[in-house]
This record gives structure tokens, sequence and C-alpha cells, in this order.
């Protein structure tokens, strides 16, 4: 939708069957958003300001969540800096393609991520990658909610850990409300300061980071069990890709999607996930670092503590830094709302920007409950949620390119919310089913250590890839089969 667009309010009035009482007709006069998970027609997609992608995967991973990835390298594997980066680069550039891909949907289709998946999953079997998308983005909002207020909370001793956690979540809800046009207005600018802060933290820490302690030499399961934990927190935005693109005109080359997407995900990640190491690793040698660290549970006191020497201007930035994951959760929040429509279809009904306040309402208490347990939430998170989204991104590859053709056509948006000319699902759902009898012995996890992974690492996310893969493709043949048709 060209955000200059005025909106027919009477027109849309029963659009895709949808009531809009007269707060609604006021909220589509403001410019909120009310469309859900139903399709964008062709005529609707208009949007050519392609370039707001790249500041949204920009915007949305220039934050302290993503520093506090690239910690883990070091703090929990023993990896040391110069190996840590090297596999940060490596799985990054492997990873980010995957939801940059998946961007180039939107406009083909006018189809949401996991309504497209439909089309793979069938229209009840998409439930299952939906339950674990959801717990997925609520989980990601929880751990941003967590270290935005413990940052917030480390520039006045007075405000506590829950308080700025609801101020956090209370600020991404208002943008995630508005919808296409506010958030993406949002993330145009908001990622400026927040790089800045960076930068001045670099500049002011910079001298301690030359000379980091030499480590122990890395091991194959040392990498692969990071690796692993890299793949969840990249691959894991395939689920919720084209959601973001489905209003821009379905005639714009996918390669400029595709490298606007990329781009915003790899230059944002990566030097990050860098610094957080870089940062970590010579922690213990600075005292003030150490103290603001607070024993590996304060990711926002560290920061605090690498600004200090700016005075009170450091206070102000690490305020910034703590409002960076507001970006993060609000889109998060857009896609949450779409997820819950697919979760329980007959809520099309009922505009998006209400679930909105759902996920906000999920989120505040989680985050209070988990926030003195942020290293141990966020190291189990991302080490599973990449298993299930690895399986996921195989099986509607496979769909699209073997069985589609890469073919926008063979997606017949018609039937979009037909269960029963869309696919059963069984073939998608089996070939997942089967993958999970090889990840259960690939996976390196705190609590759990399979036989394969105690040689070879946490290979559990290749594992689930290539064998759900592989069995998609018999399974859906013999569907096909049976079905007599897509």
């Amino acid at each position: 939708m060209d955000e200059k667009e005025p909106i027919d309010v009477e027109v849309r009035k029963a659009e895709h069957g949808i009531y809009h009482d007269k707060w609604t007709q006021r909220l589509l006069k403001l410019g909120v958003e009310d469309r859900g998970i139903q399709p964008v027609p062709e005529e609707e997609r208009t949007d050519t300001q392609y370039a707001k992608i790249f500041f949204l995967w920009f915007a949305w991973n220039v934050n302290i969540l993503t520093f506090s990835a690239g910690t883990l390298g070091p703090l929990i594997f023993g990896l040391g800096l110069r190996d840590t980066c090297l596999t940060v680069l490596f799985f990054n550039l492997l990873c980010c393609a995957f939801p940059a891909y998946f961007c180039t949907w939107g406009p083909k289709l006018g189809m949401r991520q996991m309504i497209a998946s439909r089309y793979s999953f069938g229209y009840y079997g998409v439930i299952v990658p939906c339950i674990f998308n959801l717990i997925g983005m609520i989980a990601f909002s929880i751990l941003n909610s967590i270290i935005g207020g413990q940052a917030l909370a480390s520039v006045n001793g007075d405000l506590s850990w829950t308080v700025g956690i609801v101020i956090i979540s209370v600020i991404s809800l208002l943008i995630s409300f508005c919808g296409y046009n506010v958030l993406n207005w949002y993330e145009r600018l908001s990622w400026l300061p927040v790089l800045i802060t960076f930068v001045i933290a670099l500049g002011v820490g910079g001298k301690h980071l030359s000379n980091p302690p030499p480590a122990e030499p890395a091991t194959a399961v040392t990498v692969l069990s990071f690796a692993s934990t890299l793949a969840g927190f990249a691959i894991t935005f395939s689920g919720l890709s084209s959601d973001f693109t489905t209003y821009y005109r379905s005639d714009v080359s996918a390669w400029k999607i595709f490298t606007y997407s990329y781009l915003g995900l790899l230059l944002s990640i990566v030097p990050l996930q860098c610094l957080g190491a870089a940062v970590v690793v010579v922690t213990p040698s600075v005292p003030a670092w150490e103290e603001g660290f607070a024993e590996g549970s304060d990711v926002g006191g560290l920061l605090e503590a690498m600004l200090h020497p700016t005075k009170g201007f450091g206070k102000f930035l690490t305020v910034l830094l703590s409002l960076s994951v507001a970006g993060n959760i609000a889109a998060t929040f857009y896609s949450i709302s779409l997820n819950i429509q697919v979760f329980v279809p007959w809520l099309v009904r009922v505009p998006r920007y209400v679930f909105s306040i759902v996920a906000t309402a999920i989120v505040i208490p989680l985050a209070i409950v988990g926030a003195h347990r942020f290293y141990d939430t966020l190291l189990n998170f991302l080490g599973l949620i990449g298993y299930w989204a690895s399986a996921f991104v195989a099986i509607i590859l496979v769909e699209h390119l073997w069985f589609r053709r890469n073919d926008p056509k063979q997606y017949d948006e018609k039937i979009w919310n037909n269960p029963k000319r869309l696919p059963t699902g069984l073939a998608a759902l089996g070939a997942g089913i089967c993958s999970v009898g090889l990840i259960v012995p690939s996976m390196h996890q705190v609590w759990f250590v399979g036989p394969l992974a105690k040689t070879a690492g946490d290979i559990g996310f290749e594992v689930a890839f290539g064998v759900s893969a592989v069995t998609y493709v018999p399974f859906r043949y013999l569907e096909i089969r049976m079905r007599g048709h897509l």
C-alpha cells in the first residue's frame, strides 16, 4: 500500500468480512492498518519504496539482543574472539539467505508467510508450525523486553527491571498497533541513534579491545554448537518474512527485494554479534565492565559501564540503547497478530491491531518472571528454536521450487481459506516428524547431549533441514497422486 494513498473507509467497510465499527473507521482515517491475514489483491500492491525492507531488517537487529547473542560464543562455548567472529560471519552468510528469499514471495503472492505456507502444510496442518512460530516470536519479545528493561533500569538505580520492561513493551505496542505504514516509518529512523551509540561505545572502550586474551583452540563440537545457536537467531525470521512485503508491486525484481533484505540482515547481525564477542572477551580484565556485567546477568549494565566515561551523556545513550529493542518487539508483535489469526482461523474477522494488545499482555508478565535468568533463557531458547525453523524452511522451499516450479501462478489465491482445496498437510507434517528421529541424537544442549552430538557437535538444524527436504518429496508425490492435484 502506498503510504500516500488515501483510505476509503466506506468502500472497505465490509472488506474481507471484517466489520468496521465507528471506532475502527476513525483508526482507519488516522492510517492504522486493520488488514490481517487476507491476501493483498494485486491492484492494492502499489508500494514502490522497496528500500524500506532493508531498513526494517537493519533496525530490527541493531539492538542489544543481537549484541548479546555474540557474547555467547566466548561466554558459554569457550571460543576465542577469532573463532567466534568467523563462525558468526560464515553461518550468518548462510542462514540470512533464507528469510531474505522468502521476502521475495510477498510481492508475487500478496500473502503473509504463514498463509503461503498453507500451500505446503494445509489449512489445519499449518497450525503446527504456526504454534512454534508464535512461541519463538513471543520468546524473542520476552528476551528483548528483559534486556531493554535492564538497560533502562541501569541508568536510574531507583527504576526496577519490572518498570523498565513495562515501558519498553508499551512503546512497542504503540508502534505495532498502527501497522504497516507507521512500523516502516519508525524502522527507517530508529536505527540511526542506536548505531551512533554503539559507535560511541566502541570509541570510548575500544582501547580495551585491542589485546584480547588467548583462548583454547576451537573444536568442531564447540563451533557447531555455537553455530546452532546462531541459526536459531537468524533462520527463525523465515516464518514471518513475507509479512512485511505484501504491499509491494508484484512486478518488482525478486533480486532487488532479496538484496535489500539480505544486506539489512547481514550488515546488522554480523558486526554487532562480533562486537558483543569482543567486549565480553575482555570484560574480566576491565573491573568497571565486570561490575556492570553483574556476573553475566545484565548486558544493559555492561553497556552502561562502557559508556560511563561520557558521564551524563552516557546515561542518555544507554536510554537510546534500551529503546533499540522497541523496533524489534514492535515488528514481532505485528507478525504475532497475524499468526494468531492463522492459529485460530475464525479470528480473521477481528481487526489485526487487537492482537498487538494481546501479545503485549502475554509478554510483559513472562518477561518480568524470566528477567533474572536471561542468559539461561537465551541459550536454551536459541539452541532449540533453530530445529523446527530449519525443517519448516526445507519443506516450503521444496514445495515452492520443486512442486510449484518457482511459479507464483501455481498459488491459487482463491483457495487460501479453503481446507478442501489446499493440501492436506500430511506430507509436510510427516516429513517434519521424520526429522525429529535424527534431530534428538544430534542435539547438543546444556540439559541433553545426543550420541551423535558428542563427537560432531550440535548438527540438529542441519539434520532437520536435510531429512525434512528428502522425506517431503516422496510424501508429497503420494499426497498429490491420492488427491489428483497439488
